[in-house]
Protein backbone atom coordinates (compact mmCIF):
# COMPACT_ATOMS: atom_id res chain seq x y z
CA UNK A 1 0.00 0.00 0.00
CA UNK A 2 2.82 2.27 0.07
CA UNK A 3 6.10 2.22 -1.42
CA UNK A 4 7.13 1.40 -5.25
CA UNK A 5 4.48 -1.60 -5.63
CA UNK A 6 1.81 0.70 -4.24
CA UNK A 7 0.52 1.15 -7.96
CA UNK A 8 -0.58 -2.31 -7.80
CA UNK A 9 -1.56 -2.69 -4.38
CA UNK A 10 -3.60 -0.16 -4.47
CA UNK A 11 -6.33 -0.93 -7.24
CA UNK A 12 -6.17 -4.34 -5.40
CA UNK A 13 -7.40 -2.96 -1.74
CA UNK A 14 -10.22 -0.76 -3.68
CA UNK A 15 -11.64 -3.57 -5.82
CA UNK A 16 -11.86 -5.87 -2.58
CA UNK A 17 -13.41 -2.88 -0.83
CA UNK A 18 -15.83 -2.44 -4.39
CA UNK A 19 -17.05 -5.91 -3.46
CA UNK A 20 -17.54 -6.04 -0.11
CA UNK A 21 -19.21 -2.55 -0.07
CA UNK A 22 -21.68 -3.58 -2.57
CA UNK A 23 -21.98 -7.26 -0.69
CA UNK A 24 -23.14 -5.80 2.35
CA UNK A 25 -25.59 -2.86 1.00
CA UNK A 26 -27.17 -5.84 -0.68
CA UNK A 27 -27.31 -8.64 2.22
CA UNK A 28 -25.26 -10.90 -0.20
CA UNK A 29 -23.01 -12.46 2.47
CA UNK A 30 -26.11 -14.80 3.63
CA UNK A 31 -27.32 -11.27 5.32
CA UNK A 32 -24.05 -10.80 7.00
CA UNK A 33 -21.57 -7.77 7.22
CA UNK A 34 -17.82 -8.14 6.62
CA UNK A 35 -15.18 -6.38 7.18
CA UNK A 36 -12.09 -5.44 5.47
CA UNK A 37 -8.40 -5.30 7.57
CA UNK A 38 -6.19 -3.65 5.61
CA UNK A 39 -2.36 -4.52 6.64
CA UNK A 40 0.07 -3.35 4.50
CA UNK A 41 3.35 -5.32 3.13
CA UNK A 42 5.63 -2.67 2.01
CA UNK A 43 9.59 -2.59 3.15
CA UNK A 44 12.68 -0.63 1.26
CA UNK A 45 12.66 -1.62 -2.04
CA UNK A 46 10.59 -3.45 -4.66
CA UNK A 47 10.71 -7.37 -3.34
CA UNK A 48 13.06 -7.66 -0.57
CA UNK A 49 13.87 -10.48 2.37
CA UNK A 50 12.35 -7.84 4.53
CA UNK A 51 9.18 -7.36 2.75
CA UNK A 52 8.97 -11.57 2.70
CA UNK A 53 9.50 -10.73 6.72
CA UNK A 54 6.50 -8.08 6.66
CA UNK A 55 4.43 -10.34 4.79
CA UNK A 56 4.96 -13.24 6.73
CA UNK A 57 4.27 -10.84 10.00
CA UNK A 58 0.91 -9.43 8.95
CA UNK A 59 -0.36 -13.22 7.87
CA UNK A 60 0.50 -14.47 11.26
CA UNK A 61 -1.47 -11.62 12.72
CA UNK A 62 -4.44 -12.40 10.82
CA UNK A 63 -3.96 -16.08 11.76
CA UNK A 64 -4.40 -15.51 15.28
CA UNK A 65 -7.20 -12.97 15.01
CA UNK A 66 -10.09 -15.49 15.10
CA UNK A 67 -12.62 -13.00 13.27
CA UNK A 68 -10.22 -13.42 10.39
CA UNK A 69 -11.99 -16.10 7.85
CA UNK A 70 -10.14 -15.66 4.84
CA UNK A 71 -7.57 -13.78 3.36
CA UNK A 72 -6.70 -12.23 -0.10
CA UNK A 73 -3.05 -11.54 -0.87
CA UNK A 74 -0.15 -11.81 -1.08
CA UNK A 75 0.73 -9.36 -3.70
CA UNK A 76 3.55 -10.77 -5.35
CA UNK A 77 4.56 -14.30 -5.85
CA UNK A 78 8.43 -14.46 -3.68
CA UNK A 79 5.78 -13.37 -0.67
CA UNK A 80 3.59 -16.46 -2.07
CA UNK A 81 6.09 -18.87 -1.69
CA UNK A 82 6.99 -17.95 1.83
CA UNK A 83 3.09 -17.90 3.21
CA UNK A 84 1.92 -20.31 1.50
CA UNK A 85 3.35 -23.51 3.86
CA UNK A 86 2.09 -21.37 7.41
CA UNK A 87 -1.08 -20.64 5.74
CA UNK A 88 -1.36 -24.36 5.01
CA UNK A 89 -0.86 -25.55 8.68
CA UNK A 90 -3.14 -22.62 9.79
CA UNK A 91 -6.20 -24.06 7.61
CA UNK A 92 -6.62 -20.27 6.59
CA UNK A 93 -7.62 -19.29 2.85
CA UNK A 94 -6.21 -17.12 1.02
CA UNK A 95 -7.14 -15.76 -2.90
CA UNK A 96 -3.84 -13.97 -4.60
CA UNK A 97 -5.06 -11.03 -7.13
CA UNK A 98 -1.48 -11.30 -8.45
CA UNK A 99 0.97 -13.62 -7.57
CA UNK A 100 1.29 -15.70 -10.90
CA UNK A 101 4.18 -17.87 -9.85
CA UNK A 102 3.08 -21.31 -11.14
CA UNK A 103 5.11 -23.46 -8.40
CA UNK A 104 3.21 -22.52 -5.21
CA UNK A 105 -0.17 -24.61 -6.14
CA UNK A 106 2.12 -27.40 -8.78
CA UNK A 107 0.91 -30.74 -7.75
CA UNK A 108 4.96 -31.67 -7.55
CA UNK A 109 5.47 -29.02 -4.95
CA UNK A 110 2.05 -29.90 -3.05
CA UNK A 111 4.78 -31.29 0.39
CA UNK A 112 6.58 -28.06 0.11
CA UNK A 113 3.64 -25.23 -0.37
CA UNK A 114 0.69 -27.44 1.39
CA UNK A 115 2.29 -29.44 4.19
CA UNK A 116 -1.10 -29.89 5.99
CA UNK A 117 -2.43 -31.43 2.86
CA UNK A 118 -5.72 -29.49 2.14
CA UNK A 119 -5.90 -26.34 -0.72
CA UNK A 120 -6.02 -23.28 1.03
CA UNK A 121 -3.83 -21.09 -1.50
CA UNK A 122 -6.43 -19.91 -4.25
CA UNK A 123 -5.92 -17.75 -7.43
CA UNK A 124 -8.18 -15.10 -9.06
CA UNK A 125 -5.72 -15.01 -11.85
CA UNK A 126 -3.96 -17.54 -13.94
CA UNK A 127 -0.59 -18.39 -13.52
CA UNK A 128 2.57 -17.58 -15.68
CA UNK A 129 2.55 -20.42 -17.67
CA UNK A 130 -0.82 -19.83 -19.12
CA UNK A 131 0.31 -17.05 -20.96
CA UNK A 132 2.70 -19.49 -23.06
CA UNK A 133 -0.36 -21.75 -23.47
CA UNK A 134 -2.59 -18.46 -24.91
CA UNK A 135 0.06 -17.09 -27.57
CA UNK A 136 0.61 -20.89 -28.86
CA UNK A 137 -3.52 -21.08 -29.27
CA UNK A 138 -3.26 -17.31 -30.94
CA UNK A 139 -1.23 -18.66 -33.42
CA UNK A 140 -3.03 -21.26 -34.26
CA UNK A 141 -6.60 -20.16 -34.64
CA UNK A 142 -5.60 -16.45 -35.28
CA UNK A 143 -2.31 -16.01 -37.13
CA UNK A 144 -2.25 -19.58 -38.96
CA UNK A 145 1.06 -20.23 -38.02
CA UNK A 146 2.55 -23.76 -39.22
CA UNK A 147 6.24 -22.50 -39.08
CA UNK A 148 7.80 -20.36 -35.88
CA UNK A 149 10.90 -19.95 -34.45
CA UNK A 150 11.85 -19.41 -30.46
CA UNK A 151 14.22 -16.64 -29.27
CA UNK A 152 15.58 -16.85 -25.68
CA UNK A 153 17.94 -14.89 -23.40
CA UNK A 154 18.59 -17.66 -21.19
CA UNK A 155 16.32 -15.96 -18.20
CA UNK A 156 15.35 -18.90 -16.34
CA UNK A 157 11.33 -18.02 -15.68
CA UNK A 158 11.46 -17.77 -19.52
CA UNK A 159 12.36 -21.22 -20.33
CA UNK A 160 9.62 -22.48 -18.38
CA UNK A 161 6.99 -20.19 -20.80
CA UNK A 162 9.25 -21.99 -23.94
CA UNK A 163 8.75 -25.42 -22.71
CA UNK A 164 5.21 -24.82 -22.34
CA UNK A 165 4.48 -23.33 -25.64
CA UNK A 166 6.75 -26.11 -27.24
CA UNK A 167 4.16 -28.14 -25.56
CA UNK A 168 1.36 -27.22 -26.66
CA UNK A 169 2.57 -25.70 -30.52
CA UNK A 170 3.24 -29.48 -31.22
CA UNK A 171 -0.18 -30.43 -30.31
CA UNK A 172 -1.66 -28.24 -32.36
CA UNK A 173 0.29 -28.47 -35.68
CA UNK A 174 2.59 -25.90 -35.19
CA UNK A 175 6.67 -27.09 -35.83
CA UNK A 176 8.90 -25.00 -33.89
CA UNK A 177 12.38 -24.74 -36.33
CA UNK A 178 14.50 -24.17 -33.45
CA UNK A 179 15.34 -22.39 -30.22
CA UNK A 180 17.66 -19.78 -30.90
CA UNK A 181 19.52 -18.81 -27.54
CA UNK A 182 20.70 -14.66 -28.06
CA UNK A 183 23.19 -13.23 -25.47
CA UNK A 184 21.04 -10.98 -22.99
CA UNK A 185 24.35 -8.71 -23.30
CA UNK A 186 24.57 -8.17 -26.84
CA UNK A 187 23.55 -5.30 -28.78
CA UNK A 188 23.95 -6.48 -32.41
CA UNK A 189 21.92 -9.74 -33.35
CA UNK A 190 21.91 -8.97 -37.12
CA UNK A 191 23.98 -12.21 -37.90
CA UNK A 192 21.37 -14.58 -35.97
CA UNK A 193 18.43 -12.91 -37.08
CA UNK A 194 20.02 -13.25 -40.94
CA UNK A 195 20.05 -17.28 -39.82
CA UNK A 196 16.64 -17.34 -38.32
CA UNK A 197 15.55 -15.43 -41.54
CA UNK A 198 16.94 -18.24 -43.92
CA UNK A 199 14.72 -20.93 -41.94
CA UNK A 200 11.42 -19.24 -43.53
CA UNK A 201 9.47 -19.10 -40.20
CA UNK A 202 5.73 -17.53 -40.70
CA UNK A 203 6.48 -16.48 -36.41
CA UNK A 204 8.69 -15.38 -33.80
CA UNK A 205 7.99 -16.45 -30.31
CA UNK A 206 10.49 -13.61 -28.07
CA UNK A 207 10.87 -15.19 -24.57
CA UNK A 208 13.64 -12.39 -22.98
CA UNK A 209 14.18 -10.11 -20.76
CA UNK A 210 12.47 -6.89 -21.54
CA UNK A 211 15.72 -4.68 -22.40
CA UNK A 212 16.09 -7.30 -24.94
CA UNK A 213 12.97 -7.65 -26.14
CA UNK A 214 13.55 -3.63 -26.78
CA UNK A 215 16.40 -3.90 -29.24
CA UNK A 216 15.27 -6.86 -31.07
CA UNK A 217 12.21 -4.61 -32.07
CA UNK A 218 14.43 -2.39 -33.14
CA UNK A 219 16.00 -4.99 -35.50
CA UNK A 220 14.41 -7.71 -36.58
CA UNK A 221 11.56 -5.57 -38.92
CA UNK A 222 14.30 -4.72 -40.86
CA UNK A 223 15.20 -8.53 -41.66
CA UNK A 224 12.58 -10.35 -41.56
CA UNK A 225 9.70 -7.75 -42.09
CA UNK A 226 6.92 -10.12 -42.82
CA UNK A 227 6.99 -12.37 -39.98
CA UNK A 228 4.08 -12.85 -36.96
CA UNK A 229 5.99 -10.98 -33.66
CA UNK A 230 5.15 -12.49 -30.18
CA UNK A 231 6.88 -11.68 -26.81
CA UNK A 232 6.12 -12.72 -23.71
CA UNK A 233 4.29 -10.60 -20.82
CA UNK A 234 7.92 -9.18 -19.74
CA UNK A 235 7.11 -7.08 -23.43
CA UNK A 236 3.83 -5.81 -21.91
CA UNK A 237 5.11 -2.29 -21.12
CA UNK A 238 3.73 0.97 -22.23
CA UNK A 239 7.08 2.08 -22.80
CA UNK A 240 7.95 -0.71 -25.03
CA UNK A 241 6.04 1.21 -28.72
CA UNK A 242 8.63 4.46 -27.54
CA UNK A 243 12.07 2.36 -26.57
CA UNK A 244 11.47 0.45 -30.33
CA UNK A 245 12.10 3.82 -32.20
CA UNK A 246 11.38 3.92 -35.75
CA UNK A 247 9.61 0.50 -35.66
CA UNK A 248 7.77 1.48 -32.80
CA UNK A 249 6.97 -2.35 -32.18
CA UNK A 250 4.24 -2.73 -34.34
CA UNK A 251 2.37 -5.41 -34.88
CA UNK A 252 3.45 -7.38 -31.86
CA UNK A 253 1.62 -8.95 -30.14
CA UNK A 254 1.81 -9.92 -25.64
CA UNK A 255 0.08 -11.41 -23.33
CA UNK A 256 -1.01 -10.25 -19.81
CA UNK A 257 -2.39 -12.99 -17.64
CA UNK A 258 -4.98 -10.95 -16.32
CA UNK A 259 -8.59 -9.87 -17.90
CA UNK A 260 -8.96 -6.49 -19.28
CA UNK A 261 -11.29 -4.50 -17.40
CA UNK A 262 -13.09 -3.47 -19.94
CA UNK A 263 -13.62 -6.12 -22.70
CA UNK A 264 -16.97 -7.08 -22.19
CA UNK A 265 -20.40 -5.59 -21.10
CA UNK A 266 -20.12 -6.74 -17.35
CA UNK A 267 -16.57 -4.97 -17.39
CA UNK A 268 -17.44 -1.90 -18.86
CA UNK A 269 -20.50 -1.61 -16.22
CA UNK A 270 -18.36 -2.80 -13.29
CA UNK A 271 -15.61 -0.14 -14.57
CA UNK A 272 -18.24 2.48 -14.44
CA UNK A 273 -18.77 1.75 -10.68
CA UNK A 274 -15.22 1.36 -9.54
CA UNK A 275 -14.78 4.96 -11.44
CA UNK A 276 -17.45 6.32 -9.91
CA UNK A 277 -16.36 5.16 -6.49
CA UNK A 278 -12.57 5.99 -6.70
CA UNK A 279 -12.48 8.76 -9.60
CA UNK A 280 -10.01 6.91 -11.51
CA UNK A 281 -10.20 4.15 -14.48
CA UNK A 282 -9.53 0.71 -12.96
CA UNK A 283 -6.87 -1.26 -14.28
CA UNK A 284 -6.74 -5.50 -14.10
CA UNK A 285 -5.02 -5.75 -10.84
CA UNK A 286 -8.49 -3.84 -9.50
CA UNK A 287 -10.66 -6.85 -11.32
CA UNK A 288 -8.97 -9.03 -9.84
CA UNK A 289 -9.11 -8.15 -6.75
CA UNK A 290 -12.45 -7.69 -6.98
CA UNK A 291 -13.18 -10.90 -7.94
CA UNK A 292 -11.28 -12.09 -5.16
CA UNK A 293 -13.58 -9.93 -2.92
CA UNK A 294 -16.40 -11.78 -4.33
CA UNK A 295 -15.02 -15.09 -4.13
CA UNK A 296 -15.08 -14.60 -0.74
CA UNK A 297 -18.55 -13.10 -0.51
CA UNK A 298 -20.10 -15.69 -2.18
CA UNK A 299 -18.37 -18.73 -0.09
CA UNK A 300 -19.43 -17.17 3.03
CA UNK A 301 -23.19 -16.92 1.62
CA UNK A 302 -23.56 -19.94 0.87
CA UNK A 303 -21.97 -20.97 4.47
CA UNK A 304 -24.72 -19.17 6.48
CA UNK A 305 -27.37 -20.21 4.00
CA UNK A 306 -26.43 -23.96 4.69
CA UNK A 307 -27.21 -23.18 8.17
CA UNK A 308 -23.06 -24.20 9.04
CA UNK A 309 -20.54 -21.88 11.19
CA UNK A 310 -18.97 -19.21 9.54
CA UNK A 311 -15.27 -19.81 10.10
CA UNK A 312 -12.51 -20.99 8.59
CA UNK A 313 -12.72 -24.78 7.54
CA UNK A 314 -16.03 -23.98 6.31
CA UNK A 315 -15.24 -20.81 4.09
CA UNK A 316 -12.14 -22.75 2.95
CA UNK A 317 -14.34 -25.46 1.87
CA UNK A 318 -16.72 -23.51 -0.17
CA UNK A 319 -14.20 -21.89 -1.99
CA UNK A 320 -13.02 -24.54 -2.93
CA UNK A 321 -16.36 -25.47 -4.76
CA UNK A 322 -16.83 -21.95 -6.00
CA UNK A 323 -18.77 -21.96 -9.34
CA UNK A 324 -19.75 -18.68 -10.52
CA UNK A 325 -20.77 -18.49 -14.43
CA UNK A 326 -21.17 -14.51 -14.49
CA UNK A 327 -18.32 -12.79 -13.28
CA UNK A 328 -17.33 -10.04 -14.28
CA UNK A 329 -13.34 -11.19 -15.18
CA UNK A 330 -15.33 -14.78 -16.64
CA UNK A 331 -16.52 -17.68 -14.92
CA UNK A 332 -14.94 -18.85 -11.94
CA UNK A 333 -14.14 -22.23 -10.51
CA UNK A 334 -11.42 -24.20 -9.08
CA UNK A 335 -9.40 -26.89 -9.64
CA UNK A 336 -8.40 -29.22 -7.01
CA UNK A 337 -4.86 -27.32 -6.40
CA UNK A 338 -6.03 -24.00 -6.20
CA UNK A 339 -6.24 -23.06 -9.50
CA UNK A 340 -8.74 -21.16 -11.89
CA UNK A 341 -10.44 -23.90 -14.14
CA UNK A 342 -10.18 -21.37 -16.83
CA UNK A 343 -7.64 -18.27 -16.55
CA UNK A 344 -7.80 -14.92 -18.40
CA UNK A 345 -5.17 -14.22 -20.27
CA UNK A 346 -5.29 -11.18 -22.30
CA UNK A 347 -3.87 -10.63 -25.72
CA UNK A 348 -2.89 -6.99 -27.15
CA UNK A 349 -1.16 -5.88 -30.40
CA UNK A 350 1.06 -2.52 -30.88
CA UNK A 351 -0.73 -0.76 -33.03
CA UNK A 352 -0.70 3.12 -33.86
CA UNK A 353 2.35 3.33 -30.99
CA UNK A 354 -0.04 2.11 -28.43
CA UNK A 355 -1.37 -0.98 -26.73
CA UNK A 356 -4.78 -2.42 -27.94
CA UNK A 357 -6.76 -5.29 -27.11
CA UNK A 358 -7.44 -7.97 -29.09
CA UNK A 359 -9.01 -10.88 -27.21
CA UNK A 360 -9.04 -13.26 -23.96
CA UNK A 361 -7.82 -16.57 -24.04
CA UNK A 362 -9.08 -18.92 -21.10
CA UNK A 363 -6.61 -21.48 -20.72
CA UNK A 364 -6.95 -24.54 -18.09
CA UNK A 365 -4.21 -25.34 -15.43
CA UNK A 366 -0.62 -25.89 -16.77
CA UNK A 367 1.62 -28.37 -15.15
CA UNK A 368 5.59 -28.18 -16.52
CA UNK A 369 7.10 -30.73 -17.33
CA UNK A 370 9.74 -31.15 -14.52
CA UNK A 371 10.33 -29.40 -11.57
CA UNK A 372 14.25 -28.88 -11.39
Amino acid sequence: MTGPDARWGKPILEGVRLAVEEANHRGLAGGRSLEVAQLDSASAGEDTLLRQRATLANYERLIVDSDVIAAIGPQTSSEGRVVAPVLSRANLPTITPSATTFDITAPSLKDLFRPAGRTVFFRAIGTDLAQAEAIAQLMHARLAVRRAVVIEDGLESQERLVEVFERRAAALGIAVLTRRLIAWTGQDYRTELREIAALKPDALYVAVRYAVGVKLARQIPKILPTVHLLGTEQLYNTALPIQARSTGAEGWYVPHVAPDPVSSPAGVAWAERYRGRYGVVPNAYALTGYTAGVIIVDAVDRVAKGGRPVNRSSVRDAIEATRLPDAVAGPVSFDRDGDLAGAPVSIYRVTGGAFQFVETIFVAPVEPFVIR
